[in-house]
């Protein structure tokens, strides 16, 4: 049997892409290559992989995934950081992805190679074709130029995406096309993490769910995704001197941030909080300093801090603390069983604190779904994985399901 090997970059230029290239080559075998090593952060390149991997699943093609080779698609770029999309950077990175997967289809037996990113309407598909056959016809194979954006191509993708609950993600991947696109910005939220944990609405939150969903897909399980949006809110930095001395701290979720530096004196100690001479901030003692977990949601507040160290009355102070709110951030519920039919929940949550405490493992969740497979599948047991579930049970009070009859896994 006619082999192909097909390069993918993501799961919604696949979607639609493979299904065409199976109507249209009935009887040839399908091979799918993802091969990005021009995504960046990594974190990115595996959601990426995960949704390209659920989407071969589905139509039973073999994917192979390739090496994650940043430093070298870093190497064959230099010199162009600053080329615009469709450029010459682009026509280098097409270039470096094509030849390594020409090299596999070689090694493969394969006779044809393509790739879906002719189904991007942000890549040029002259320059696509020019660079493939130029690539396949180096290791003697035939290039397919096809069009997948003709006749609604681009619209059944959407549709496809929609319907299958791939990430859309909202950049090519490439860094500097990043860059370039959120140039306007203080910072680059995709490049930056807020600690070791899967923060409420992270990349690192969505990317655990999506590795959840693969796990139980790969069992036959049926899953559904439910997007909520809410407002995210960050702890960039922080810092409490008592008496000129920098003591250890926490600061409440959705505390806002100081204008340089607080300065107050104490003037009472009452129970569990301090009386300070300003009322910009408030200050609570306690005995545990572990990050903080809000039962309920949180209406954006003056700084309030947490300390545990021994105040008296005079004792002076020096606050500093930068957050950043996000109006739009997104987190979401995932649902393993049939919604409609459970008899009992078996509840669990996608986000830790910063330091990654707080919160379950993949192991903890794909191994209790794999012990209760049969529950699932009967309809007996429906698992819950709520979103954003540390800054006040966020996920659970955006489900959609009506039966509150939740026990804790």
């Amino acid at each position: 049997m006619e082999k192909i090997l097909v390069h993918i970059c993501c799961g919604v230029d696949s979607v639609y892409a493979l299904r065409k290239l199976k109507e249209d080559y009935p009887n040839s075998q399908l091979i799918g290559y993802f091969y990005d090593p021009n995504i960046h952060p990594q974190e990115e390149f595996e959601l990426r992989w995960i949704e390209t991997k659920r989407v071969c699943d589905q139509l039973g093609i073999e994917c192979i995934k390739g090496d994650y080779e940043l430093d070298k698609w870093m190497e064959a770029v230099k010199g162009y950081e600053n080329e615009p999309e469709r450029g010459e950077r682009c026509t280098i990175c097409h270039d470096l992805r094509l030849e390594k997967s020409a090299q596999i289809a070689k090694d493969l037996g394969c006779s044809k190679i393509t790739t879906v990113l002719m189904m991007s309407p942000k890549k040029d598909f002259d320059v696509l074709k020019e660079v493939g056959e130029k690539v396949a016809n180096k290791y003697g194979l035939e290039f397919l130029a096809v069009d997948f954006r003709k006749n609604g191509g681009t619209q059944i993708m959407n549709k496809l995406s929609k319907e299958a609950q791939l990430y859309h993600q909202n950049y090519c991947g490439c860094i500097y096309g990043l860059f370039s696109q959120r140039k306007d910005l203080d910072f680059y939220p995709e490049l930056v993490s807020f600690g070791k944990g899967r923060l409420a609405g992270s990349r690192e939150e969505l990317l655990f769910v999506k590795q959840i969903r693969l796990f139980a897909e790969s069992l036959g399980l049926n899953c559904f995704e439910e997007e909520f949006n809410f407002i995210g809110w960050r702890l960039l930095s922080s810092s409490v001197k008592l008496n000129n001395d920098y003591i250890p701290h926490r600061v409440l979720p959705y505390s806002t941030s100081i204008n340089g530096i607080l300065r107050a004196s104490v003037l009472d100690v009452k129970e569990n909080s301090l009386i300070l001479n300003k009322n910009n901030a408030e200050i609570y003692l306690t005995t545990d300093l572990n990050e903080p977990v809000l039962k309920e949601p949180r209406y954006i507040t003056k700084p309030v801090f947490l300390i545990k160290e021994e105040v008296k009355v005079g004792d002076k102070l020096e606050l500093q603390l930068k957050t950043e709110f996000n109006p739009s951030m997104k987190s979401q519920n995932l649902y393993v069983g049939n919604r409609n039919t459970f008899v009992d929940i078996a509840v669990f949550y996608s986000d830790t604190d910063s330091e990654g405490n707080q919160g379950y493992t993949l192991q903890d969740i794909c191994y209790f779904i794999k012990n209760n497979k049969e529950k699932i599948e009967k309809g007996e047991l429906l698992v819950v994985v709520y979103g954003s579930h540390l800054i006040g049970e966020i996920g659970k009070r955006f489900s959609t399901l009506h039966t509150q009859v939740f026990s804790e896994a």
